[in-house]
């Protein structure tokens, strides 16, 4: 990620309405509504752009969310990467970053682990190939979870 910048708080600087992705869902929500979200604390948008540009080039959502009633987690809600930046890793490097730092969170107040909503078969595929440690859920083979043990041996912790 050399000519990357490190995924930082979505920002005013950051330019998200020329972002392509493969997914038009993930395209809509960024350039449409992270802003918004950002702002009103619902979610935190994470973006990566080219060092020394305002483009967002990759990004990730994420929030506080619950498995029933008592199973803390941090919901990986969305992860997108330009069609002109695939290839470069960067949605691997994401999906490193929000998992580096569900463990500082668990730390902080308690998490169980991360829950990934997939968009599609080929994203859950994308999920399972770098986390193997990543099982599906019983009512949403969608849905995706990390626990904290699998996090910890996956980070070295």
């Amino acid at each position: 990620m050399s000519r990357y910048s490190p995924p930082e708080l979505l920002a005013a600087r950051h330019q998200l309405a020329g972002f392509l992705c493969r997914s038009k869902e993930q395209t809509t929500w960024l350039v449409e509504f992270a802003k918004q979200a950002h702002g009103t604390g619902t979610t935190r948008v994470f973006g990566v752009t080219q060092i020394d540009q305002s483009a967002v080039v990759a990004y990730y959502a994420w929030c506080i969310a619950s498995v029933g009633i008592t199973q803390p987690v941090a919901l990986l809600a969305r992860l997108g990467v330009d069609e002109r930046h695939k290839g470069q890793g960067l949605g691997a490097a994401l999906l490193l970053d929000v998992i580096s730092r569900v463990a500082s969170l668990s730390d902080a107040i308690g998490c169980r682990g991360l829950l990934v909503h997939a968009e599609s078969r080929q994203a859950r595929g994308f999920y399972e190939h770098l986390i193997p440690e990543f099982e599906r859920s019983p009512t949403d083979p969608l849905h995706l979870l990390l626990l904290l043990k699998d996090i910890r041996r996956t980070m070295g912790r």
